[in-house]
Parts: structure tokens; C-alpha cells; sequence
């Protein structure tokens, strides 16, 4: 764990209201892991973004240093929220994404937009957990190790959904006519639940 991460930590161990200086660091982060994977929906992703820092607070004086990022954690409340999420019964059907709700990486990499909408539809499609690892993986550049202590599964795992993922997206219908289709390496608010602390 980086050595400031440390210091924020004790230091909101011992006051808690400094729990913020943490939540400034990654709240960032942590919205954009759900932003990609709820189909831009923002409201949804601030509501598990805040959901997952009032998690982490509430277990911060049993948190321990266990050498790896404290983002690391964060996300790995964060993958479980959103497994929670999707096993409600409500998700938004793929026809009724947005139209512009492709995100800028893939439409660097494939050279029409409407490829690109494409692509971004045949992830949308993708099973919860094989849509986390891609995006986990491409999206967000973690490395496998990181993503497999995410997904509380192992490294072995997490490279077999990968792979799987990769070559279900090379077959999809969505996918078969285009060429250019390989796999390729806010403002801030105080949380609400430090408020008037």
C-alpha cells in the first residue's frame, strides 16, 4: 500500500471526519468503475459510489494494511455492490442505451462510430461478471492480480474469463463484419455520509 494511503488512513482511524481526504483521492475512480458498467447511468453510479465509501468507513477501524492499494478495496466493495445490483430483477435492455454511451477508448481503437456502438452493445450483452473483468482490464488497465482480489477469484480465473470474454466478442453478431476488432492491450461533493460531521 502507498505510504500516503497509510498516513490517510490512520489518520481518519483517529478522526474520522478526515475520512474525506480519502474519499477526494478516489471518488473519481471509484464512480468511474460503475459509470462504464451501468451504461452511463449517473445517478445509479453516484448512489454505489457514495454506497461504497459508506461501506469502507463503517469497517475502517477493522481495516488492516494488507500490502496491496486501498483503490483495491474499494473496488472490490464496489464489484460486489454491482454484483448485488444485477441480481435484482432490472436492468436496462440494450436497445434502450444511449446512443452516445460508447466510451472514448473503444472509439479510438475501432475507426466508425457505428462500429464502435456496436462493440459497445456486444459488451452491454456480456455476462455481469465477464463485462467486469474486460472493462476491469481494458477500460481501466488494472493488472490480473489486482482484478482477481476485485472478483475474489483466482489470477488462473480471471485470465480464463478474459480469454473466454475475448473470443465471445470476436464471434458475436455484432462484431462479424468488422475488420478493425482486435483485443488490445465530476465535480467534487463532500459524502453525505461525512456531512455535519
Amino acid at each position: 500500500m502507498h505510504h500516503d494511503d497509510v498516513l490517510l488512513i490512520d489518520t481518519a482511524k483517529a478522526t474520522p471526519a478526515k475520512y474525506e481526504a480519502l474519499y477526494r483521492k478516489y471518488a473519481d475512480k471509484v464512480f468511474n468503475y460503475f459509470w462504464y458498467r451501468t451504461g452511463h447511468d449517473k445517478e445509479l453510479s453516484e448512489d454505489l459510489m457514495q454506497e461504497t465509501f459508506l461501506r469502507a468507513f463503517r469497517h475502517l477501524r477493522k481495516f488492516k494494511h494488507r500490502g496491496y492499494p486501498y483503490l483495491t478495496y474499494l473496488l472490490s466493495i464496489a464489484h460486489n455492490l454491482l454484483v448485488d445490483h444485477y441480481r435484482k430483477p432490472k436492468s436496462v435492455p440494450v436497445n434502450e442505451l444511449p446512443t452516445d454511451a460508447v466510451p472514448y477508448e473503444i472509439t479510438e481503437d475501432v475507426y466508425r462510430k457505428s462500429e464502435a456502438k456496436a462493440l459497445w452493445r456486444a459488451i452491454q450483452e456480456l455476462p455481469a461478471r465477464n463485462r467486469d473483468a474486460l472493462l476491469m482490464y481494458y477500460q481501466d488497465g488494472k493488472p490480473i492480480k489486482d482484478i482477481a482480489r476485485i472478483m475474489n477469484a483466482s489470477e488462473n480465473a480471471v485470465k480464463l474469463i478474459l480469454s473466454r470474454t475475448r473470443k465471445k466478442l470476436a464471434s458475436h453478431p455484432y462484431l462479424m463484419d468488422i475488420a478493425a476488432f482486435a483485443p488490445k492491450k465530476r465535480m467534487y461533493t463532500s459524502p453525505r455520509f461525512l456531512q455535519g460531521r
